[in-house]
């Protein structure tokens, strides 16, 4: 088995990169690679660690070594990055120089530039060694990271006034689920809210509604199944929801699960209404849906839902808005980000005459 010896001064960024992605890329019965420095720092750089870690690669725990004599002659391969004279020279050993930048102390933006350029150093020494894995390691990266900490918010609707409305009941048991994975959950309870267009919009209710779906990140539809669509109880209540409030769209951007309860046999017929609302609405709708047949047989007389399939389903629809969520909140802004809107508003400032912007042509004597 061969050993490749990546050196550097301090040992703390590049080789150590460079040592990670060889052992990721290589075959482990054919080489691997080690690192270490002329001057060995204290720690590896705290802008690498983070790099590293956004593709899945952990070095919390290397440690900077010094780059020896004697450590140089276990090599049969001595890749240097910028340690120059202070490198040691062993005969008979294949001796290369890679120009690599030191990412200690640069933006974390540079950081990832020099680790994607260390990868595919790597990577073709690897291939042109013929040291590569059968199925090489791929790894990722992340396009942005993520900014906000805070927990999910997710707002759950429910299409039925009943008591014992099992639309409801499936929707709370989606919410004690949400919550256990961190989110914060609310609801809006239907009864009370007016025929949309029978009061004005300042009706408390209305104002309630809105304001929820403003405040969330996440929505859970579920309706039961009536004649073969939602209930008006649930369509009322999205019908509430404007597609924009001035330049603010309620629902944009948004992660949606939709969800039915059926007295009869299973139906897909309401979930499909509603993911048609949801695109309407701008929503994502994540891939999985929930549809309860007897519903019921599915509740224990407290509400919480029996242990079967349908359960496991709606976990699953949980924990994938639950992760769908976490991924999009912070992109929202830039995937709903639409060259037909801009436009138009670039339309409109030319026509306001009261805009710097707006050029008209003057009569000419």
């Amino acid at each position: 088995m061969k050993t490749v010896l990546f050196a550097c001064v301090h040992n703390a960024g590049r080789s150590q990169m460079a040592a990670a992605w060889f052992n990721a890329l290589a075959s482990p019965d054919k080489a691997k690679g080690i690192s270490a420095g002329t001057e060995p720092g204290t720690r590896t750089h705290p802008e690498v660690l983070e790099a590293m870690r956004e593709v899945g690669v952990d070095l919390s725990h290397s440690q900077p070594q010094l780059l020896s004599d004697e450590l140089a002659q276990t090599a049969d391969v001595l890749i240097t990055m910028g340690c120059g004279e202070a490198c040691p020279t062993i005969p008979g050993i294949r001796r290369d120089d890679w120009p690599l930048e030191d990412p200690g102390g640069k933006p974390m933006e540079r950081v990832r530039e020099i680790r994607e350029e260390v990868r595919q150093r790597v990577a073709a020494l690897v291939e042109q060694e013929g040291w590569a894995r059968r199925y090489a390691l791929v790894l990722t990266k992340e396009p942005t990271s993520r900014s906000s900490t805070h927990p999910p918010k997710v707002l759950f609707l429910y299409g039925s006034l009943r008591q014992r409305s099992y639309s409801r009941l499936l929707a709370e048991e989606g919410a004690r689920v949400m919550a256990s994975l961190g989110a914060e959950t609310r609801f809006f309870d239907p009864r009370e809210l007016p025929v949309c267009g029978s009061v004005p919009d300042t009706h408390p209710k209305v104002q309630e509604l809105r304001n929820l779906s403003l405040w969330s990140e996440a929505q859970v539809w579920s309706t039961p199944e009536q004649h073969g669509a939602l209930t008006g109880v649930m369509k009322n209540q999205i019908d509430w929801i404007p597609l924009s409030i001035g330049a603010v769209r309620p629902t944009q951007g948004r992660t949606l699960a939709v969800m039915q309860v059926s007295g009869g046999s299973q139906s897909f017929n309401a979930v499909n209404a509603l993911r048609l609302l949801g695109r309407w609405m701008r929503m994502f709708t994540i891939p999985n849906q929930s549809s309860v047949a007897k519903a019921y047989e599915q509740f224990h007389d407290d509400g919480t839902m029996r242990d079967s399939p349908y359960r496991d389903r709606l976990v699953d629809v949980t924990e994938e808005l639950y992760k769908f969520t976490m991924l999009l909140r912070d992109r929202s802004d830039w995937l709903t980000d639409r060259y037909s809107e801009r436009r138009e508003r670039d339309h409109k400032a030319a026509l306001d005459p009261m805009n710097p912007k707006h050029r008209v042509a003057s009569g000419g004597g």
